[in-house]
């Protein structure tokens, strides 16, 4: 991949982490922000597994407290 389009995910995904937590406190929009911040972790792990295990499971574990 080019840089352009690394710089592309990159802004993607920093405008996606930015607009979770909001996301998480209106009601419509809640399960797709558990949705999304559930699977953006766990796509960070596909290319790096040992080294964001962690990062993952603590990031998916804390979505738990948004579902009660």
């Amino acid at each position: 991949m080019g840089q352009p389009l690394w710089r592309l995910l990159a802004v993607v995904t920093i405008a996606a982490e930015i607009s979770l937590p909001p996301a998480l406190f209106i009601p419509r929009t809640t399960p797709y922000a558990i949705a999304a911040g559930i699977a953006m972790p766990a796509a960070f792990t596909c290319p790096k597994p040992r080294q964001l295990i962690t990062f993952s499971g603590l990031t998916v574990s804390s979505y738990s407290a948004f579902v009660a």
